[in-house]
């Protein structure tokens, strides 16, 4: 077994057969979206999650300063 990769591989179509890969238009793949965004929404929404769960903790705990009256 190989090293281990932070990423696993992003091409859906694989060895999947003809008939199984996604609608190919004249510029590529339709509504599939490319392995670069995928790469880059693998990093944003883990980011994205921790900073709403930030925000809203600071939200609760100023909505808790205030009707405590501290």
């Amino acid at each position: 077994m190989g090293p281990m990769r932070v990423f696993s591989n992003l091409d859906l179509d694989g060895k999947a057969p003809v008939r199984a890969h996604a609608n190919r238009g004249s510029r590529g793949p339709q509504g599939v979206i490319s392995t670069r965004m995928k790469k880059i929404q693998r990093i944003v929404i883990p980011i994205a999650v921790v900073a709403i769960g930030v925000a809203l903790f600071f939200l609760g705990r100023m909505f808790y300063l205030i009707l405590t009256g501290q």
